[in-house]
């Protein structure tokens, strides 16, 4: 079809998976606004799935507001522009390595910030979600490691005086949380991360804007090489 081509999908979570490859296509361009998107039986042929896995992927994409289904006609992409999907729901079917791309753009300007706006409550803040990530650790929790873990960097975010930064890296959480929550599941990928996230609060602390967004790569930088690993 014009040279998209698409992988088949493994057996797990089929719609989930063939909804981010369309989703995908028509984001980067390679399916553009008013292109009709193959046939069911084609579709079905592509991705390798069935029936109610296509029109599942199909149904979610259609709510999104990127495709419109034209009864007696076929199924077509409508024009970005009009999409008023929240970003939330948009970030659960990015790929997560996307998502942590864009995270790391997010974050390093997040830090800069708050090392140069924080107030003593932010660093109060800070401190509390270090100590409760310290505690859930000891007491291997991980679904409370991974709220104060995503606790302490909402609280950089509000540290940055900037509201749309805030609210953006808020969006981001729920897909963030995904993640973390695969991540966690292999205690030994967290050995190390105590002390960068602590070299980060030591830099926003004495304002060292450099620093906290050397420490917010380093962090981020061996956090999606852990994920690359959990990957494979």
């Amino acid at each position: 079809m014009n040279g998209v081509s698409f992988k088949a999908v493994q057996q797990r979570k089929l719609a989930d998976q063939v909804t981010q490859q369309l989703q995908e296509k028509i984001s980067l361009g390679e399916l553009k606004p008013g292109d009709k998107i193959p046939t069911e039986p084609e579709l079905m042929a592509l991705f390798a799935v069935g029936r109610s896995t296509i029109r599942e992927a199909v149904r979610v994409l259609v709510k999104a507001g990127l495709l419109e289904v034209r009864q007696g006609d076929g199924t077509y992409v409508i024009n970005r522009i009009t999409n008023s999907e929240p970003l939330d729901h948009r970030l659960r079917r990015a790929a997560i390595l996307e998502v942590y791309e864009v995270r790391r753009i997010l974050e390093l300007e997040i830090a800069r910030l708050a090392a140069e706006r924080r107030s003593d409550d932010d660093l109060l803040r800070m401190r509390e979600s270090l100590e409760q990530r310290r505690e859930a650790r000891r007491a291997n929790d991980m679904r409370a490691y991974v709220d104060s873990d995503l606790a302490f960097h909402l609280a950089i975010a509000a540290a940055s005086k900037n509201s749309v930064l805030t609210d953006l890296y808020l969006s981001f959480s729920n897909a963030l949380r995904d993640a973390l929550d695969k991540l966690v599941a292999d205690q030994e990928l967290h050995q190390n991360q105590i002390a960068i996230h602590e070299q980060m609060l030591a830099a926003i602390e004495r304002k060292d804007a450099e620093e906290a967004g050397y420490w917010t790569a380093e962090n981020i930088g061996r956090t999606t090489k852990d994920l690359l690993a959990l990957l494979r």
